[in-house]
């Protein structure tokens, strides 16, 4: 599975899984803003985005969506994960 691949569903869940207390809302927003997770260097100008279009979005939450978001798709990119 390629980043192609990745979907936008399981990483909502992936993320609310391992960060129960970010607000669903805000984890959609990010995905769908975002489109793809962004490579780690690429956080700043991420959470620039975000907080700018959606200023109820703390910085801090948008830097855990992006970290967890990362995280599934490394799993998700793996032979063995399902």
């Amino acid at each position: 599975m390629d980043d192609d691949d990745l979907d936008l569903g399981e990483a909502a869940a992936f993320i609310l899984g391992a960060r129960p207390a970010l607000y669903e809302d805000d984890v959609w927003t990010v995905l769908k803003e975002i489109g793809d997770p962004p490579v780690k260097n690429a956080d700043g100008m991420a959470v620039d985005l975000i907080t700018r279009l959606h200023p109820d979005i703390r910085a801090k939450d948008v830097k855990a969506i992006l970290s967890e978001w990362r995280e599934y798709a490394r799993l998700a990119t793996e032979s063995d994960w399902e």
